[in-house]
Order: structure tokens, then C-alpha cells, then sequence
């Protein structure tokens, strides 16, 4: 490595919730609980991440977008005094995003059983001014979208220029990303900060590299359009950029046609787990990333755990499958209706469900393997694999997985062991399947493929360090 220029620090998506909007009650956990990140407990999440990054020696800190929860006024007053008492240790630059200004128009707040809307936003062209002093104050350049939101340039310190870019529409009708007279704002700037000699890197709120799941719901456009951005990026010399968005931690690579290189450090978000903190040394080659993660942050005097949190992102689908097996039909229901069914869809999904959830809930490998191999005649799983795990639970692989994708894979199953082995072979089986019988439907077909490519990058984490990388200029 070459010398050190600097060292910042980087979290997403606080998604700051106040309390004032509701805590309690049947409506509130309802909500709470269908949601992998925290609602009120937000605020215990930011203040000892933001402590966290006190003790550091980071000199900056980068906030890459949705401040708020939704937009309400209140949440970002309450998130602005707090990155105020912050400010007064290092520089802040944050860029907003979607919910930062309620895109979908139906902010919410909770009370008893009621679901209420009647709560003040901030508009979407009020943002700029709103956070004005972290990061725009400090600015060289900026450059102001369609929907008068900015993006802007600083340097936090010589040799160092940092893109803090406003990715939230396109203008052109397209999703998230950037006009043509966008994107030649970047070049230009990309240019200028070439010229002094700086290292360039940027952030932006939503994530560029799809990954195999993203792409069963987003379609081979949106991916193509994502590749363009990414290509764009790449070959006039910006080589880095952190995301936020997905809320899953992942670093990823790719190479131009034309031989040039680009990574994104897609950082999961610090209300949800992991509750990532990259810290991050910039030297003249590259920028080193070291992910930590919060153990336990506290909330109104009370201490949480990550795995807390490891807990409550699970706690959707466990809650269904464990109400069912030991026959909690309300706790089944309200988890269900939470994810927006009606009572009555609930009742009906009840009746079916539960016998094969309570079956679900006891499946070992072993159980799962000679299912498998009997409808395939002993070729799906591999039975040494299977005998090896046999008493791990199928439920207990999902979750895991389920872990996976948002960690990172902090815990790695490498390629070869049993473990990875079984669950490579089962997510492999239904497009086995489809093919043996002669299935032309090619949105099935594309749908099982992406599942089959996921399973070895859930295991491993794939071919970069999630959690620890060099990322090079």
C-alpha cells in the first residue's frame, strides 16, 4: 500500500423512527415486527453506532441516504439534533433518499389498533436546505436534480474528493440512477479532481450489482440499466462507490470491456442486522475496508444484543412456523397480517398451513435428503454429505441463509463440506426438476436458475471479502 491519506467512517440507512409516532400497541408491533430493521429502537441503534465511530479514529463520517423512517417530520428533526452533538466531533456528509421524503405519500403512525396518517412530512425539495450543514455547506460543486435534490463534491481533506451523489430518479423515467446531464456533471468533476492530483470515490443511496435474488425480482432491464451505470462509472475513472438500500452488506467487483475496474461496498443498514460500520483508510492505491459490527447498543437504558437483532430479522418467518407448531392460531394470525393479508385470507392460509409448517418445524437434513433422493432416484443430494448433518434442521439452514444475505456470510461454508454441499444440491433440485420434465415456461426457467446461482455465494460469501477488502484505484 502507498501512504495514508485519511480515514472516515460509513453507515446506511438509520431509518430513524420517533417515538413520538408510536410504540405500542397492537397496530405498532404489528408493524414492527414484519420489518427486518428496528422502528423505535432506531434511535439505541444510531446513538451507540454513532459512539462506536466516536471512538475511532475516523476523521469524517459518510451517511448514505434514508435518514428517517418515512419522511415524517418529526423523525428527521430528532436525527438532525442528533447529527448536530455529533457534528462537533468530526464532519458529517449524508445524502438523502426515498424515505427521506415518503415516496410512496402515506406516512404512518400507531396508536392502540389504529393505523394514522395524519403526520407532517418533509417535502422532497425541502431536503436540501433541511441538511444543508452535513455536506452540502462544505461543497465545491453541486449540481441540482429534477426534484430539486443535490448532489454534491467535497474534499474533507487534500488529496481526497468525495462524491456524495443524489441517485433517487433518473428523470428520465428509467428507476434510480442519473440524467445525461447528471452523469456529465460526475465526469466533469471526476476530471477537475484528477487534475489536483485527489483520489475520487462517491456514494450513492441505491446499490448497483444486483445480486442472483434481486434479479428474480427486478428483471433482466433493470439489471442491464444497472450494468450501463456501472460501465459509465468505470471508464471515466470512478472506481469506488458505496451503497446503501438493500440493507444487505456485500462488496462486489467488475471489469469493463475496456479493461477498467469498479467496486461498490453495498452497506447494510445500522438499524437492522448486522448493524455494519465500515471503517475505511484511504490510501493514494485504494481504500481498505474493515467492517465491524455493533455488539450491542443501548435503547431508554436498557442493553441489547446483535444477536437481538440476528433475532428480530428472523423473527417474521420463525414466529409463523413456531405459532403453528405448538398451535398459537392469534400469534399466527397477527404475524400474518402484519406482512398484509386480511383476517380472513389469514383464517383460510391457517387451516392449510399449519400442518405443514408443524412438519416444516421438526424436518432434519436427514429426513429433508431421503425425500429428495426418493423423487429423484438417489440423485439430488449427496448421501454422505446428508449422513454427515443429518440432525441440522432445514429451518435452521434457512435462516441461515436468510443471514447470509445480509451479513455477508460472516459464517462461511466452504465449498466441499457437507453443509455446503446439501444446501447447493437442494436450491439446485427444483430447476432439475422443470428441465427433467420438459418445462418451456422461461420465466420459471430464469427464476430456478437464479436461486441455483445464489446457493454458492450464500455459503461463501462469494469471491471478495465482504467484511474485510482492499479496494484499489
Amino acid at each position: 500500500m502507498s501512504n495514508l491519506l485519511t480515514k472516515f467512517a460509513i453507515i446506511a440507512d438509520p431509518h430513524y423512527y420517533s417515538e413520538t409516532l408510536g410504540n405500542s400497541g397492537k397496530a405498532y408491533e404489528r408493524r414492527a415486527g414484519s420489518d427486518q430493521k428496528m422502528l423505535a429502537l432506531s434511535r439505541g441503534t444510531i446513538l451507540s453506532a454513532l459512539e462506536h465511530i466516536k471512538n475511532s479514529d475516523a476523521k469524517f463520517l459518510l451517511i448514505a441516504g434514508d435518514l428517517s423512517n418515512d419522511g415524517e417530520r418529526v423523525s428527521h428533526e430528532e436525527m438532525r439534533e442528533i447529527l448536530y452533538e455529533f457534528k462537533k466531533i468530526m464532519p458529517v456528509y449524508v445524502i438523502t433518499a426515498t424515505h427521506d421524503w415518503c415516496c410512496d405519500g402515506n406516512p404512518r403512525r400507531y396508536e392502540g389498533d389504529k393505523i394514522l396518517h395524519d403526520v407532517e412530512t418533509v417535502g422532497v425539495s425541502e431536503l436540501y436546505d433541511f441538511y444543508k450543514d452535513f455536506g452540502p455547506d462544505e461543497a465545491i460543486s453541486e449540481f441540482h436534480t429534477h426534484q430539486d435534490k443535490v448532489s454534491y463534491v467535497v474534499r474533507p481533506c487534500e488529496g481526497v474528493t468525495v462524491f456524495c451523489l443524489d441517485d433517487d430518479q433518473d428523470g428520465i423515467g428509467r428507476g434510480s440512477g442519473y440524467s445525461p446531464e447528471h452523469f456529465k456533471w460526475i465526469e466533469e468533476q471526476t476530471k477537475e479532481a484528477k487534475k489536483r492530483g485527489d483520489v475520487v470515490f462517491g456514494m450513492q443511496h441505491h446499490h448497483l450489482f444486483l445480486t442472483e435474488f434481486d434479479r428474480v425480482i427486478n428483471g433482466k432491464g433493470s439489471v442491464d440499466y444497472k450494468m450501463e451505470q456501472v460501465t459509465k462509472f468505470a471508464d471515466f475513472g470512478f472506481p469506488i462507490m458505496f451503497t446503501g438500500h438493500s440493507h444487505m452488506h456485500h462488496i462486489r467487483k467488475v471489469e469493463t470491456e475496456k479493461g477498467n475496474h469498479f467496486y461498490e461496498i453495498n452497506v447494510g443498514s445500522i438499524s437492522g442486522y448486522p448493524a455494519p460500520i465500515c471503517y475505511c483508510d484511504i490510501f493514494e492505491d485504494g481504500i481498505d475496508i474493515k467492517t465491524e459490527h455493533l455488539e450491542k447498543f443501548t435503547h431508554n437504558g436498557k442493553e441489547y444484543t446483535n444477536e437481538f437483532l440476528k433475532n428480530h430479522a428472523t423473527a417474521l418467518f420463525s414466529d409463523i412456523i413456531k405459532s403453528a407448531a405448538v398451535n398459537e392460531k392469534d400469534k399466527f394470525l397477527a404475524v400474518v397480517e402484519a406482512i398484509g393479508l386480511g383476517p380472513q385470507k389469514a383464517s383460510k392460509i391457517w387451516t392449510f398451513a399449519r400442518p405443514v409448517l408443524k412438519w416444516l418445524d421438526k424436518l432434519t437434513v436427514k429426513k429433508a435428503a431421503r425425500i429428495m433422493n426418493f423423487i429423484t432416484f438417489g440423485k439430488a443430494i449427496d448421501k454422505k454429505a446428508a449422513k454427515e448433518i443429518a440432525d441440522v434442521k432445514v429451518t435452521d439452514m434457512v435462516f441461515g441463509a436468510f443471514c447470509s444475505i445480509l451479513d455477508g456470510s460472516i459464517i462461511k461454508h466452504e465449498e466441499g463440506s457437507a453443509y455446503y454441499t446439501v444446501f447447493t444440491q437442494a436450491l439446485a433440485l427444483p430447476l432439475k426438476i422443470v428441465k427433467k420434465l420438459h418445462i418451456k415456461n422461461g420465466g420459471l426457467i430464469r427464476t430456478l436458475t437464479h436461486i441455483k446461482n445464489a446457493a454458492p455465494e450464500l455459503m461463501t460469501g462469494g469471491p471478495l471479502d465482504n467484511l474485510n477488502w482492499f479496494c484499489e484505484f
